[in-house]
């Protein structure tokens, strides 16, 4: 007996939801209806209907196909063919012959399949502008239609929210209109440019006026709207607010140069050196203790190598061969024009894995009298 595999995944059928069940209802009555009504109107009318007795019939299997679904169609054909032969009353002139029945139900299921591409391709439309219409109202990021001039058309929720302006006041106005003016010339010379073909796309960052006269920064991305490979018919601009990272830029280069002032104005020598010691970064009194203009004329060079005794040299490099701080190091810094008793402290600045990212040095100078006695690194 041979062995056969099924799979019962594939046959069961996934139950029909309440919807598709009452959508489906509705179809078979109007099919069944609409050939019912055909037939009884065409039976009691007869005379009026000897030359073209299946108009109606082809009417209702019609209208089921458009307003039914498209098994309801199919069953309204079906009907009508086996329900054609009740519409001539009894003794009454004319018939339906064979021939005619034939040409009723190839012209009626052609038709049937062409009602039921054009509603499908109006179902997925309709599905297509649904979905476009919820991304459009609930989008987090203000967007705007533009015709090919930049004149505003339409803006969602997100962007009267952004500026505080209802749709009204954008409707026909340029997308420069709540911009400052002094950056309107140049946005709307960008975009010209953007339409001439330079670009499907492109983004800038610029200031736009709210309703209340303040001013915040938005990041705009400027999208051609095609149809195929046609010219522009239009664009798409949207509008994301990043007044907060901006103030938060402003705020951290604020913060930097604060924090450089400080760095430069210490009358100890700071400097920072990478793992392997090579000096990456020295403050201006570091600088003056060497006779240097720039950190660029040390920018190459190893802590190791300012040091004038060997004893130094070896600490330096044997505590950062081994990712140790060093403290106390007292020695002779070589400068340009002298040597100079110094004490050089560094610290080791760990990334997550415990690896040595780079080194925070002190250089202070040394007590006159002192002698070079080097400390060890620890």
């Amino acid at each position: 007996m041979p062995l056969t595999w099924t799979d019962r995944a594939a046959d069961e059928r996934p139950p029909l939801d309440q919807a598709t069940l009452i959508r489906e209802a509705r179809g078979y009555t109007i099919a069944l209806g609409g050939i019912a009504l055909a037939i009884i109107i065409t039976r009691l009318t007869w005379p009026y209907f000897v030359r073209t007795p299946l108009l109606l019939l082809f009417v209702a299997s019609i209208g089921a196909s458009r307003w039914g679904t498209e098994t309801a169609g199919i069953v309204a054909i079906v009907a009508g063919a086996f329900g054609a032969s009740m519409m001539v009353p009894g003794g009454a002139p004319g018939t339906i012959d064979q021939q005619s029945l034939i040409t009723f139900v190839g012209v009626s299921f052609a038709i049937n399949r062409i009602v039921v591409g054009r509603n499908r391709a109006e179902g997925a439309l309709r599905s297509s502008e649904a979905q476009f219409r919820a991304a459009w109202e609930n989008s987090a990021f203000g967007a705007a239609l533009l015709d090919t001039r930049g004149m505003v058309e339409r803006i969602n929720p997100a962007m009267e929210r952004t500026l505080g302006f209802a749709s009204a006041a954008w409707k026909g106005v340029s997308f420069t209109h709540f911009a400052l003016p002094e950056e309107a010339k140049d946005q709307r010379a960008r975009f010209l440019a953007f339409m001439s073909g330079e670009g499907d796309w492109y983004e800038r960052e610029q200031r736009y006026r709210r309703a209340d006269g303040s001013l915040i920064w938005c990041r705009i991305t400027m999208s051609t709207i095609r149809h195929g490979e046609s010219a522009p018919t239009g664009v798409l601009m949207v509008v994301e607010d990043v007044t907060r990272r901006r103030k938060a830029e402003d705020a951290l280069r604020s913060s930097e140069a604060r924090f450089r002032a400080l760095f430069d104005e210490v009358p100890a020598g700071l400097f920072q050196a990478a793992a392997d010691g090579r000096i990456l970064m020295a403050n201006r009194s570091f600088l003056r203790m060497l006779g240097r203009e720039s950190t660029d004329a040390i920018k190459d060079l190893r802590v190791a190598d300012l040091v004038a005794t060997r004893e130094a040299q070896t600490v330096l490099d044997d505590a950062l061969r081994a990712g140790r701080n060093v403290r106390g190091l007292l020695t002779t810094l070589m400068c340009r024009d002298a040597l100079l008793m110094v004490t050089i402290d560094m610290r080791a600045v760990r990334i997550g894995t415990g690896t040595v990212e780079h080194y925070d040095g002190t250089i202070v100078e040394a007590p006159k009298g002192s002698v070079a006695v080097p400390a060890k690194g620890m």
